[in-house]
């Protein structure tokens, strides 16, 4: 069974860093987090009930966005070695559709950056 851990972030609290290494994958309960780029601006937002963190688990373990809480945030976490053995347990098949997805979202993250 996974271990998940509960964690709570006031306003403008920062989750994670970008170019942090990715060592936990996210699952936001309450509350909305805002990604930030290189230079401080935010490009995109996450909504209640959506993971973050998933990305950069999958493609080599280094953060590509900075992640700040919006209001009072509720999170669950797992961290990275039993996430991937989460994904991995639905089917192999699942993880490459989850991999096709995360490239195309972060070539729509890199469109929003510019």
């Amino acid at each position: 069974m996974s271990n998940f851990i509960l964690e709570e972030f006031s306003d403008g609290q920062t989750i994670f860093k970008l170019g942090d290494p990715a060592t936990d994958l996210y699952f936001l309960k309450k509350g909305q987090v805002e990604l930030l780029d290189q230079k401080g601006q935010v490009f995109g937002a996450i909504p209640e009930g959506q993971s973050f963190g998933e990305a950069a688990i999958l493609s080599g373990g280094i953060r590509n966005a900075t992640v700040c809480a919006k209001g009072d945030v509720v999170c669950k976490k797992i961290n990275n070695i039993e996430a991937v053995n989460l994904l991995c347990s639905f089917s192999p098949l699942f993880v490459v559709v989850m991999e096709a997805l995360l490239l195309q979202q972060s070539m729509n993250n890199a469109i929003k950056r510019d």
